[in-house]
């Protein structure tokens, strides 16, 4: 494989490009050319020229916010790179749409289905109506097409005023709406994917509770404006957006932590985000500076040197470029290793991983390393993600983000671990351990609204101590609490279904709520808790029943419980057949079954 690559100038950089790659067969060359220009007239001028001069050539292009020429960044300029490969053939297509990203996906594939490529290079238009285009409908619909392939690429950019104007074009066309794709076929061609990213979670993990598509609305249930004036302290105005994706969102899919940005504040005070969201998706505000993207950018120049490539085609996000401001120039260092490679800033990348579907990416910097070998070693991408190993970091500077990361980790997980406590200990009896009348009602009402919908059957239990003032008279409040804590261990002990509940109702009352559970199991239930308290033998001499504490219980069971059934007066049901028991001579059960909307 052969490679060269130039900064055009004019028309003498092309007559030196035809005669270089005269000789070479059209079939097995691919151009790629990346403009960093918002002047359509001259984009289409070139292109025309290129198509004319290089007659067979497959050839793919896109608008840029930078341009990458052999590990050095280039700005408002255009790149032509050519690849020319010893036996790999290459074939590209052109869809000229992108309102349908799905449809564009499958079409896409169409192209390729009869004989699948081992790599496949796609630019798409990066924005549509003013917005940031998410590209995963259309990868997905393109993997379902083709199968597994090397897909590399991403969406094209545009210039600062010009930035609403992306367009990609091939040998075939020119389009601002749309994708273009370059296919590469060949037994030996290797390809190596991998992307590095450089950013670390921060804060405490939160839980998304209200989004829909690609528009977040609230975090841990409050919305989320407040959540990042809570958090980052800001005030919102047009720059904000700038400063917030210096701390996006990240989560975890399938292992692989990735940002996802903001591109949007709007007026009702949810955010855009360019990315889909799901409600129930845990989420952690994220952290990168320059030290951090340095040693990133060093380990994987470590990785791909250990593959020799001979071309390495780099794909990196223009959100990179506006955080990081010149220091972007430490990415380059990850290019190093090889002799060639080219690439541009786009509005988002495209990254694939062996066995998965490819994937779109913001804020990364992704790679296609290629080579020609009888003797290569990757036949396939194997690609892990390229992050920072701040444990072994020599850097004073990362030492100290070491430090803060910790810090701030550690605290998180402290505070985190003090809410869980004081949440259950809010929802505890401190004196028994079981769960308070707060907690009762809550499962309560949560089982009657589950057993609507499902017709099942609800029990509801009901316990007293029997004559316990006078227990507490004569023994005294200490010996009254140990007999309470006693009879909870029963409860715990009879109650073990995680879909259960055993409660302190109030001073000597206790109780059970018991799901799904018929009239015949809830009084064996029951039974089993009368006979365990009159066995724990407690001396109660002034109990008229027993010798020992015993206690009265009532049972009530409502199969398919109505709408109109409150929880209260289920508690108001069983609390009456309790009355009855103690009435009736204490120690004992009194049930009753209620069968509903039949």
């Amino acid at each position: 494989m052969r490679h060269l690559s130039t900064v055009y100038q004019g028309e003498e950089d092309l007559l030196r490009i035809h005669n270089v790659i005269a000789s070479h067969p059209p079939q097995q060359t691919l151009m790629q050319v990346f403009c960093g220009t918002s002047d359509m007239d001259e984009v289409r001028l070139l292109r025309s020229r290129l198509v004319k001069l290089f007659p067979g050539i497959s050839i793919i292009g896109a608008s840029s916010m930078g341009e990458i020429v052999d590990a050095r960044l280039m700005k408002h300029s255009t790149v032509i790179s050519v690849s020319m490969f010893d036996h790999a053939r290459v074939k590209t297509a052109f869809i000229d749409q992108n309102n349908d990203l799905k449809v564009a996906g499958r079409t896409m594939g169409a192209a390729f289905e009869q004989s699948p490529p081992d790599v496949l290079i796609v630019f798409g238009c990066g924005i549509k109506n003013n917005s940031f285009i998410n590209n995963s409908p259309f990868l997905r619909e393109l993997h379902s097409v083709i199968g597994e392939v090397a897909l590399a690429g991403g969406l094209a950019a545009g210039y600062e005023a010009h930035e609403s104007r992306t367009f990609v074009f091939t040998d075939q066309g020119f389009i601002e709406e749309g994708f273009v794709a370059a296919a590469l076929s060949g037994s030996k061609l290797c390809s190596y994917t991998a992307y590095t990213l450089g950013w670390v979670p921060i804060g405490k993990t939160m839980t998304v509770t209200h989004a829909e598509g690609n528009r977040l609305y609230a975090i841990d249930g409050i919305p989320v404006r407040e959540i990042y004036n809570h958090y980052l302290g800001l005030d919102f105005d047009p720059s904000t957006i700038y400063f917030l994706n210096h701390f996006p969102l990240m989560t975890e899919k399938d292992s692989i932590g990735t940002t996802n940005p903001i591109s949007a504040i709007n007026q009702d005070g949810s955010f855009e985000l360019i990315q889909e969201i799901r409600t129930g998706e845990q989420v952690r505000f994220s952290f990168c500076d320059v030290v951090l993207q340095e040693e990133s950018a060093k380990n994987l120049n470590k990785v791909l040197a250990e593959y020799e490539p001979e071309v390495i085609f780099v794909y990196s996000c223009a959100f990179r470029m506006e955080i990081f401001g010149d220091d972007i120039t430490v990415d380059m260092e990850a290019l190093t290793c090889s002799n060639h490679s080219v690439g541009f800033f786009t509005f988002g990348e495209y990254f694939t991983e062996p066995g998965r579907c490819p994937r779109f990416f913001q804020q990364t910097m992704t790679v296609l390393a290629l080579s020609e070998s009888d003797s290569c070693q990757i036949k396939s991408h194997a690609n892990p993600p390229i992050t920072v190993n701040i444990a072994k970091a020599d850097s004073r500077r990362l030492q100290i983000l070491k430090v803060l990361s910790h810090l701030v980790s550690s605290t998180t997980q402290e505070l985190e671990t003090t809410n869980q406590e004081l949440a259950e200990q809010a929802n505890k009896d401190g004196l028994t351990g079981l769960a308070n009348r707060r907690l009762f009602d809550q499962v309560l009402l949560h089982r009657l609204n589950e057993h609507r919908r499902s017709k099942g059957t609800l029990s509801l239990i009901l316990i007293d101590v029997d004559f316990f003032k006078q227990f507490n008279d004569l023994y005294g409040h200490v010996s009254g609490d140990d007999c309470l804590r006693a009879l909870a261990q029963v409860l715990k002990k009879t109650v073990k279904r995680t879909s259960d509940l055993a409660f302190r109702y109030g001073g000597e009352e206790f109780g059970c709520i018991l799901s799904f559970t018929d009239h015949a199991g809830a009084l064996a239930v029951a039974g089993t808790i009368r006979r365990s308290v009159e066995c724990l033998k407690i001396p109660h001499e002034r109990s008229t029943v027993n010798e020992y504490v015993t206690v009265s219980i009532g049972v009530v069971t409502v199969e398919n419980p109505s709408n109109n059934l409150s929880s209260q007066e289920l508690i108001n049901d069983c609390d009456l057949l309790l009355y009855q028991a103690k009435k009736g001579g204490r120690n004992r059960i009194v049930g009753q079954f209620q069968a509903q909307n039949i």
